[in-house]
């Protein structure tokens, strides 16, 4: 453990991927966020690099080892031992863990969540912002202040205060009619399910607006829901320190929409 570089440098990316009924969910997008971070964090060898035939095959003989068909599955790629801030490789080994899940749906919450505005930690913006990488403080430090003010999430924001996303999901709000989401220049990560419910937004005609979200905005919507590639969608009530509360209409048929 001493040499690995996600240990001493925060050098690794992860992917926790949804397995429903021994299926693996959107294998595609996971590939295709874990391909760009392979490539941006240069820890594959341009010449070698993952396949998507390869990745799917790590999951899928993994899950065969496992007797739940229902799995939150975790995997880790970190680059090679050697070195230290300069690396001596440009490739990656892996690490693959699990834990069950009760249902091979994903289940609307139907009380809605009591979240927060972080005050801890700002999110910075840059060309990694849109990677599961494990260089994570700020959503440890995030989720800390969560816990500390009895919050069931908490929004965070980037840089500039605009929204970026939650301890552990992208946000999405609901204003007449439209679905308003930060974008990805905002500093929040790429979601899986993030790019699912755009894609049934705009299959139902909906309008999908991805731009900077300011608090004050928050308080003119309608609906607010967090999606991540686990819970699916979880619907928010009310956020601390603003009046409005939000109502839940679309997200029971996103979740629907999802699980179809």
């Amino acid at each position: 453990m001493f040499y690995n570089r996600a240990f001493k440098y925060g050098d690794a990316l992860f992917e926790t991927i949804r397995i429903s009924q021994g299926r693996f969910l959107n294998a595609e997008a996971h590939f295709k966020r874990l391909s760009l971070g392979l490539s941006l964090l240069k820890m594959q060898e341009a010449s070698n690099p993952l396949t998507f035939g390869g990745f799917q095959k790590m999951i899928l003989d993994y899950i065969k080892t496992k007797s739940n068909a229902n799995l939150r599955v975790r995997i880790t790629f970190f680059r090679k031992s050697g070195g230290l801030y300069t690396p001596q490789w440009n490739d990656f080994d892996y690490f693959i863990e699990s834990s069950p899940l009760n249902s091979p749906h994903f289940e609307l919450n139907k009380t809605g969540l009591k979240i927060g505005i972080c005050d801890s930690v700002r999110l910075s913006i840059d060309k990694l912002s849109n990677l599961k990488t494990t260089s994570a403080l700020p959503y440890v430090m995030a989720a800390i202040e969560k816990s500390e003010k009895e919050w069931d999430d908490c929004l965070i924001l980037n840089s500039k205060n605009a929204v970026a996303e939650s301890v552990a999901a992208n946000v999405f709000m609901v204003k007449d009619n439209m679905l308003v989401t930060p974008s990805l220049t905002q500093g929040c990560v790429m979601g899986v399910q993030r790019k699912n419910v755009i894609q049934i937004a705009l299959e139902m005609k909906l309008r999908v607006i991805e731009k900077s979200i300011s608090v004050d905005d928050l308080k003119s919507g309608d609906e607010l829901f967090l999606t991540n590639a686990i819970k699916g969608i979880q619907w928010v009530s009310e956020i601390d320190g603003l009046q409005n509360k939000f109502r839940n209409k679309l997200a029971a048929f996103f979740v629907e929409k999802l699980n179809n």
